[in-house]
């Protein structure tokens, strides 16, 4: 058997976490859990502790973000024991089909595995839009690759990857301010990404970014057909692409 690493980003994640101990368990290969925490201020050490079993090494690293969400991956990556590593969200669950064809994997046969991912926004799961049917690679042999960009960071590695249809659930923003939270939180760093690396912003940009970014989502990706929900999500989308392009501006004229 292939031992299997899980790591876990945290900030007052203690509610999401709580539910990890249901299907935790059952990921038979991994026996470690290695979670990065930054700074929490309510149960999340706690809670995360109490997932320990003695099949499951449990963990705990303390580290600030500073902004920098590959950085920390990379940190929880390199204070793993095991070669291969899973990575999941606080907000996320594996299911019952994923865990069990986790459980069956043969990691010898390949370095890379992308697993589809079915998001859940304000309740509702949605079948189109930018968020909608797209696979994400989530585990991996730490010897051939490395973590990229400070937000919305990717697994980059030049071994093949295998496309699995399993699903990863996403319990995406239970309610809007959660959504609107990290909209803000994410755009500051995507501009100080951009602002650091030079990136040119104008009038141009700031009108036509979100407003293509709205009708790719909620027309071309139909999600329109989402009802409600699809509205708000490509509203909101296009408001964080909106918020990147004018704090990028901010940041040149300040």
């Amino acid at each position: 058997m292939n031992n299997i690493s899980l790591i876990l980003l945290t900030k007052n994640e203690s509610k999401n976490i709580s539910t990890w101990g249901s299907w935790l368990p059952k990921l038979k290969k991994v026996n470690e859990l290695v979670v990065v925490d930054d700074n929490s201020s309510d149960d999340t050490i706690k809670v995360a502790k109490k997932l320990a079993t003695k099949k499951l090494k449990v963990v705990i690293l303390e580290r600030t973000l500073n902004n920098d969400f590959s950085a920390q991956h990379q940190f929880a990556v390199e204070n793993s024991t095991n070669n291969m590593v899973l990575w999941l969200d606080a907000d996320e669950t594996p299911s019952p089909e994923l865990i069990e064809y986790i459980n069956n994997i043969d990691t010898h046969q390949y370095v890379n595995y992308a697993f589809l991912r079915a998001d859940i926004f304000l309740g509702s799961t949605l079948h189109h839009g930018e968020t909608a049917n797209q696979y994400f690679l989530r585990l991996f042999d730490k010897r051939h690759g490395y973590f990229s960009g400070m937000v919305h960071e990717l697994w980059v590695s030049s071994k093949p990857t295998l496309t699995v249809n399993e699903e990863i659930i996403h319990l995406s923003h239970p309610h809007l301010q959660s959504f609107f939270e990290k909209i803000n939180f994410y755009s500051s760093i995507r501009a100080k990404e951009l602002f650091d690396a030079k990136v040119p912003v104008n009038l141009f940009q700031i009108i036509a970014y979100p407003t293509g970014k709205f009708f790719k989502n909620y027309i071309f990706r139909l999600g329109f057909l989402d009802g409600t929900p699809g509205i708000i999500l490509a509203i909101g989308m296009s408001f964080h692409s909106f918020l990147i392009r004018a704090k990028l501006w901010c940041l040149y004229n300040p």
